[in-house]
């Protein structure tokens, strides 16, 4: 029992949004659409959960259910001798290959998400204090990020 057709469908809706996050992931290196430092972009941004989870790993499983549909679930890779079983074998894995990609980038964004933004604190002497204000659980006030200051709206 093979539905070609869905996994067509599958494939097409994934394809935009495995795009959608990598383009996301890309806009977090430039928080307030602003160019800043690497060292004040947060570590989760650098771990590519939306690149390498939402991203390449999606962009494999959508290839494959692309596939399927060319093949109406009877070859693999256009060799028809691979025969039904390796073209569910493949799809199944993959899928799971997608799976892993999904969990990997909710479990990077939920650690983004409760370590919060990094932004300008304060100012010593000669430079701008960045410090994650909200990375401590606790309600905090948005004014205490003095730069950057829409991106600290939904901490506060």
């Amino acid at each position: 029992m093979c539905s070609g057709g869905f996994a067509k469908c599958l494939g097409i809706s994934l394809m935009p949004l495995a795009i959608v996050c990598v383009l996301c992931n890309i806009l977090l290196f430039f928080p307030g659409g602003q160019s800043v430092e690497s060292e004040h972009i947060t570590e989760q941004v650098w771990y590519f959960g939306g690149i390498l989870g939402s991203g390449v790993l999606m962009i494999f499983p959508a290839l494959v259910f692309l596939g399927l549909k060319n093949n109406d679930c009877c070859g693999c890779c256009g060799n028809e001798s691979c025969g039904r079983r390796f073209a569910m074998l493949s799809s199944i894995l993959f899928a799971a290959v997608g799976v892993l990609g999904a969990g990997y980038s909710v479990i990077v964004s939920a650690v983004a998400i409760n370590h919060g933004p990094r932004c300008v604190t304060g100012f010593n002497s000669t430079e701008k204090l960045w410090t994650t204000p909200f990375s401590n659980g606790g309600v905090q006030p948005a004014w205490l990020c003095l730069k950057l200051k829409k991106i600290c709206l939904s901490h506060s």
